[in-house]
Formats: structure tokens, sequence, C-alpha cells
């Protein structure tokens, strides 16, 4: 989620936007989300400076007129470059790297075309919250966009809204964005965004659904214990999302780890689902919900669409277990009733499933 301020005058356009820091370096410096982590200060201050070019490139402004309209850049770097922020006691954070875009609108426009292209990769629920100041007798409208979603403003409604002394309860050219494609755009977004944080980026997750689908090659039990482990994370994940309950991650990522070791160590002395299961399986989807949950508090949830980002990213997290077992069905079809299937295939990869889980648990608690 990216915060945008939005000012539209007469005869300008001003955007600034709050970036987010480590999204924006993945794209600039062509690294992974971990690498770019692990960047030094020094790193990310030398790649910084090279943001106010990536955003010019991708914010995209056209008028009806076809005249050549080209964005002012203000306030770049900023002095100083803050990088990091402490919201919270030993708790640190990047910080939002505010930059603002200005862009002269003739008198003779009638209509603009703004679209925002910042984030153009599979897996990434790119969402902007613009927040449109109008005047300082007309209340601001917020309007939710998505990444390579045009929004189209018509000029003519705008000089006859901030005229008016009452805020108007619509973006000018709203009409040309309905609500309904705003949902499917965010349910979209979301359900992207749930299924690559299993397939390809949820190793841990996969792991521990791979350990599910090991007990027993029977369709029946493992579709018992996929139910068990979906309800539990839903209850969770909403509990988490909402400000209810939620559990910090030291705690959360460390019994994650350790779940994938007991159910793959379980599958070695059980080949069919005991009592034990069912609850181990339930307890253990309530803590992942948890992990779920900080994935999407890092992506933020647009304020008016609450439910849809969550009841999407909980679908694509669905889709994405589903396909894990579906490939884990057609790798082991042909092979599971010989029998050295047993010996040679479940339980050496029971095996290194639990090692796996033991290694994380031992070292997140050492991160933590």
């Amino acid at each position: 989620m990216t915060r945008v301020d939005a000012q539209l005058a007469t005869n300008s356009l001003t955007l600034t936007f709050q970036l987010n820091q480590p999204d924006l370096l993945q794209f600039i410096v062509g690294r992974t989300n971990d690498q770019v982590v692990l960047m030094t200060e020094a790193e990310c201050r030398a790649a910084a400076v090279r943001i106010a070019d990536y955003v010019q490139s991708r914010v995209r402004f056209n008028l009806d007129t076809n005249a050549p309209v080209r964005g002012t850049l203000s306030n770049w770097p900023p002095a100083p470059l803050v990088l990091t922020t402490e919201e919270r006691p030993g708790e640190v954070r990047p910080a939002p790297l505010p930059l603002t875009l200005r862009w002269e609108v003739p008198a003779t426009a009638k209509q603009l075309e703004l679209s925002l292209s910042l984030y153009d990769a599979f897996g990434f629920a790119a969402l902007f919250e613009v927040l449109f100041h109008r005047g300082k007798d007309v209340a601001p409208v917020l309007q939710l966009v998505a990444s390579r979603q045009s929004m189209v403003i018509d000029l003519d409604a705008f000089q006859e809204d901030t005229r008016a002394t009452e805020a108007s309860p619509r973006l000018p050219g709203a009409d040309k964005l309905e609500p309904s494609h705003l949902r499917g755009t965010t349910a979209t977004q979301f359900i992207e965004l749930g299924f690559t944080h299993i397939l390809p980026k949820g190793l841990d997750h996969i792991l521990f659904v791979l350990g599910l689908f090991l007990l027993s090659p029977k369709l029946k039990p493992l579709l018992w214990q996929v139910t068990a482990f979906t309800l539990a994370h839903s209850i969770t994940l909403a509990l988490a999302v909402l400000g209810i309950f939620a559990l910090p991650g030291r705690v959360v990522e460390p019994i994650i780890a350790l779940s994938i070791a007991v159910v793959a160590i379980e599958n070695l002395f059980r080949s069919e689902v005991s009592p034990w299961r069912w609850a181990a399986v339930f307890g253990f989807g309530l803590i992942h919900g948890m992990g779920f949950a900080g994935v999407l508090s890092e992506v933020g949830l647009p304020r008016d669409q609450i439910g849809t980002a969550l009841l999407s990213f909980n679908f694509g997290v669905e889709l994405g277990q589903l396909a894990v077992i579906t490939l884990a069905f057609g790798v082991t079809k042909w092979c599971q009733g010989r029998s050295w299937y047993g010996p040679w295939v479940r339980r050496p990869a029971c095996c290194l499933i639990a090692l796996a889980g033991l290694v994380w648990t031992v070292e997140r608690l050492l991160a933590s």
C-alpha cells in the first residue's frame, strides 16, 4: 500500500508519494526482498537516489489536448534522507520516502488520465491510496487505485465540485471508475498475493502441506486435515488483521517452523490420521494464520475494502495449498502403490522435512 496525496488545482496536479522503500529497491537494484533487507545503509543511500528516475518513468500522465506533458520533481532527495524509523522501542522499520511530482494542466484541457505503474510484477498486490485535496472548503476524497489501472478525471466536473460549498461524495470523473471494477481489481491483486505467498515464496508453508500429504496417500484424510488447517488459519488471520488478537513474529515464526518438524516426525510413526493429529493440525493452523497476517500487515489493507482483500488473500492461499497437493499427487502417483514407496520415498522425505523444520526453529529462536 502506497499513500499518495494529490492536490488538484485549476492549472496543475501535484502528487506527493510516501514510497515503500524496500519494495522499490527490489525493482531498482534487482534483488529479492530477503537481499534488500540485508543491504547496508550505504548501499540503500546509493540506490535511493535512483528512485526519482524510476518513479518518473512509471507514473504516466496524459491530457486530452495531446500536448506533451512532463512532470517536474521536487524535494528529492529529501534532506536529510531518513532510511529507517523506530515506531516502538527496538522495532526499526524502513521509513517511507516522500517524493513529489507536479504537472501543469493547460486551461484548454477537459480530461486527464493518470496511471501508477510502480510495481509491475507477479505477486505484488500494489495498491495506492490516493487522497485528493481540492481546496480549503472542500473535503478530500479517498480513491483506491491499483497498479496498472488508469484513473480518468473529468476536469469540468472538478471545476464545478471545487466551486461547490459542500464536499462532493465522489471523485471528479468517478463514473469512469465503477466501484465494482475497483472491488474486482482488489480481489485479483490479493488472490495473487495469497497464492504467491505459498507458491513459490512460502517454502515453510509448502513443507507443512507436504507433511500433511505424506501421512497417507488417501485423499479423504488429507482433505480433512487441510480443512481443519484452513478453518484455523482463517480465524486467526481475520483476528490479527482486524487488530483483535495477534502474537509477535518472534513467537509465531519459530512455532511455524516447529510445526513442520512435528508433523513430519509423526508421519514416521503413523500411517493414519489420529485424534491428536486433528488437534495438532488445527492448533498449528491458528499459528500459521498469524504468519499470514504478517504479510498483510507489510502490504497494508485498503480501509474501505478490508473484507474483500481479506477473503481474496485467504482464497489465494487456499489455491496455493491445493496447487502444492496437486503437484505432490502428480509426482508420487506412479509409485504410491509400490513396496519401496514407504521406505525409499515417504520416510526419507519426512526426515528431510523434519530436519528443515528443526533447523529453522533453532535459527528463528536465535534471531529473536
